[in-house]
């Protein structure tokens, strides 16, 4: 691109996500998934368009994030492929931190932060700091300290993409098992198709840039899911080959 040229990387794109839905976003590299958790997130501002949460309209320019209709904070919590962990802090310490951003007291942060740490399946790691931890274990600290805020929305850029398949499948476990004991709603950007079947209630498809909608998929798996025995299943599989197939056209 040249100075002063202008790039859309977004355009006509409508999106409308149900509370407690776990949705999965797929598309080419490039398509604009992750600037769109980043407009949701107000990390970036948008040119045109209106976000909507809760019937409170963000208008386009905005970057202050999204409010619900009468003003209350809307609770909006974000996991990123590298984890934003303060290296200063310990584990413990990365989970109290946006509690004490909500005003919650010392007490009762520390009680949330250790529910949190032995929900992710990190108890005893509570006094180890971030360079003392695995990349996995990171990124679980990452997810406890997003969801201890009790998150009405929970935006999700990639978080599994960089771990090994044992500790990817994991995570993957205690995120499944702990939204479905919340009610939150989650949007989740990945690459992974067979990832995205088997956390999601729905898949959205983008085009490449300037990125639209170009398909909607239901994912008819039962819930509770567990995923050991869900990547055998033939419906999974048959899910998985129809979303392929749709990338490749």
């Amino acid at each position: 691109m040249g100075a002063g040229e202008v790039l859309t990387v977004i355009d006509g794109l409508g999106l409308h996500l149900r509370p407690g839905e776990f949705v999965s976003i797929l598309g080419p590299s490039g398509c604009g998934k992750s600037t769109l958790l980043n407009i949701l997130a107000g990390e970036d501002a948008f040119d045109a368009g209106t976000v909507r949460v809760q019937g409170r309209r963000e208008e386009s320019g905005a970057r202050k994030g999204p409010r619900p209709k009468d003003n209350t904070p809307f609770r909006l919590a974000v996991v990123w492929q590298q984890d934003s962990l303060m290296p200063w802090k310990s584990a413990l310490g990365n989970i109290e931190f946006p509690l004490i951003v909500l005003g919650e007291s010392p007490r009762r942060r520390k009680v949330i932060a250790r529910t949190w740490l032995e929900a992710v399946g990190l108890t005893g790691f509570e006094d180890y700091y971030p360079s003392q931890l695995s990349q996995g274990m990171r990124q679980r600290v990452s997810l406890a300290a997003a969801l201890a805020t009790r998150p009405g929305l929970l935006l999700m850029d990639e978080p599994f993409g960089a771990l090994d398949v044992y500790s990817k499948l994991q995570i993957e476990k205690a995120v499944i098992g702990l939204w479905e004991e919340m009610d939150a709603t989650i949007l989740m950007v990945t690459h992974d198709v067979q990832e995205a079947v088997a956390l999601s209630d729905r898949v959205i498809m983008l085009t490449p840039r300037p990125s639209r909608v170009v398909l909607e998929k239901d994912i008819d798996l039962p819930r509770p899911r567990d995923l050991d025995a869900l990547y055998g299943t033939a419906r999974f599989h048959t899910l998985v080959s129809e979303l392929w197939n749709a990338l490749a056209r």
